[in-house]
């Protein structure tokens, strides 16, 4: 049985703080995770910055997290993690990319890009949408790119992505599990029962094995101890727990279906997410 981590970083907080308490506890299990970076402004310290104008919010003082946290992030690259990225600017996209039009889905992309290749000396291999929110010029940036993968969608395994027309030869390999906080919106699931819930989520047959998505910020804070009970408990139970990159290359090989990328809701979670949907 396998499971891979898929690890959102979306604010300076998650950067400054949860990263290197992800790192350390990734270090101590010898786990390699993969974590996608949102590097540019970080608007999350004021409250209800979602519902300001972008036009007001883009002459509030804001900090950059590539330059900010650079030292935190390139940790992560140096203990062997895969790096990628997931937006430019984070709440922007979790926003309005479902909306937007292909011109400023080719600047977002271009700026994350850069911004990581600044940071890393190098241009991003995996992309991962941050909240699970895509148009379908998104998937066409990510054939152009040449990225290796992309995890932008929940699903059951990996497959080639269609949407609104646009086929992307990049494959989709999506979250397969719930995440933390979506657990905890059940009335019977608390911090101390979560780590319980998430691993029976996991005792059944997956064809590509398990995705598990985290934030640093999230799960590298008030849910780190959830988290290590939850490794754990993995361990115990004979998981290989898995970057992924290593999933992928498990299926390097594999002729891949075709599926079509749709919209849905998730139990626990408000805004609708891009998932997996009909095969072609």
């Amino acid at each position: 049985m396998r499971i891979a981590l898929r690890i959102e970083v979306g604010t300076e907080k998650g950067a400054r703080e949860g990263v290197p308490a992800l790192l350390r506890l990734l270090d101590e299990h010898q786990i390699k995770a993969t974590f996608f970076f949102s590097l540019g402004p970080d608007y999350s310290r004021y409250p209800f910055s979602d519902h300001i104008p972008r036009i007001i919010r883009q002459q509030l003082p804001v900090s950059y997290i590539g330059k900010r946290c650079r030292d935190n992030l390139r940790a992560v690259a140096d203990a062997g993690h895969d790096i990628g990225i997931s937006s430019f600017t984070a709440s922007d996209w979790k926003r309005d990319v479902a909306f937007q039009t292909a011109d400023w889905t080719h600047s977002e992309m271009l700026l994350a890009c850069d911004a990581f290749n600044k940071l890393f000396g190098r241009a991003p291999r995996c992309f991962a949408a941050m909240g699970w929110q895509i148009n379908p010029y998104v998937l066409s940036e990510e054939e152009a790119l040449g990225f290796d993968f992309a995890s932008d969608v929940r699903g059951h395994h990996i497959f080639l992505p269609e949407s609104q027309g646009v086929r992307s030869s990049c494959p989709q390999i999506p979250t397969t599990l719930p995440t933390l906080d979506e657990l905890l919106t059940q009335e019977e699931v608390n911090h101390e029962n979560l780590h319980q819930y998430l691993y029976a989520a996991c005792q059944r047959i997956m064809p590509n094995g398990e995705v598990f998505s985290l934030s640093a910020e999230r799960e590298g804070g008030s849910l780190l101890k959830v988290f290590e009970r939850l490794l754990v408990m993995w361990k115990g139970g004979q998981w290989e727990i898995r970057s992924m990159s290593e999933l992928f290359s498990r299926i390097a090989d594999v002729s891949l279906n075709r599926h079509l990328v749709g919209w849905g809701t998730v139990d626990g979670r408000t805004q609708h997410v891009a998932m997996q949907s009909t095969p072609l």
